[in-house]
């Protein structure tokens, strides 16, 4: 199966599976996850989300499809699919009523990495790095990257989007990206990443009885208009 589902002492485990192609993603791909996401969070018993891949969080989109798309539809049906579908994804992971946890434990590129940032935290293991990616392809982010990375870490917005630097575990933690993961991202044991999962897990009954709404945070994250900078990196996730 692409997507498996697994609930393991209180947290529902989503794993991508795509490792033909290293769980790069396309529309039809999108649609599976986002399901498996919704589902996920209404599992009864969990009181937390994981989102993972096996060997490789995500590489990002998968370029042969899109390509196909550009070359095949109308600007407007590129539109649906991209903001409709694809972000969906993200839509997902926003409106979950549980914690969500980003589990990187190989790459989290372009796509990939937009994932883990609409998670409410990330966990990166010994193997996994995060990358912006986008720019590097020569492509507009797509996403929602731009305002969740915003929403996190507004002052490291142009510096990943221009350097398209390699975030391995240790780069997030001091960029305050994520934890650290050991001995891997889905088993975190260092004494703060213990702590900062107890939490996220603590809160979990608040969000179901607020209706899935986490305290203090905007149910969208971004809807319309700019984030800073050029129009080239104008995202949208209705």
């Amino acid at each position: 199966m692409p997507v498996t589902t697994e609930l393991r002492d209180g947290a529902v485990i989503v794993t991508l599976r795509w490792t033909d192609k290293r769980n790069a993603l396309s529309a039809d791909d999108a649609d599976i996850v986002s399901e498996a996401i919704t589902a996920a969070g209404s599992e009864p018993d969990a009181r937390v989300l994981v989102l993972t891949g096996e060997g490789t969080f995500s590489a990002g989109g998968d370029l042969p499809y899109f390509a196909e798309l550009g070359r095949t539809l109308t600007p407007e049906e590129i539109h649906q699919t991209i903001y409709r579908r694809v972000q969906a994804m993200v839509r997902a992971l926003r409106d979950s009523p549980i914690p969500t946890i980003a589990a990187v434990d190989g790459p989290a590129v372009g796509l990939g990495m937009d994932l883990a940032l609409a998670c409410d935290m990330r966990f990166v293991g010994p193997k996994g790095f995060l990358m912006q990616g986008w720019a590097r392809a020569g492509l507009i982010a797509g996403t929602g990257g731009v305002a969740l990375l915003h929403r996190i870490a507004p002052d490291l917005l142009w510096r990943l989007l221009a350097e398209q630097e390699r975030i391995t575990a240790n780069r997030a933690v001091e960029l305050g990206l994520a934890e650290p993961g050991e001995p891997d991202a889905c088993r975190p044991r260092s004494p703060v990443s213990r702590r900062c999962r107890t939490s996220i897990a603590a809160c979990s009954a608040t969000m179901r009885r607020s209706h899935g709404r986490r305290p203090g945070r905007p149910r969208r994250i971004s809807t319309s208009g700019r984030a800073p900078g050029p129009s080239a990196v104008l995202v949208r996730v209705p």
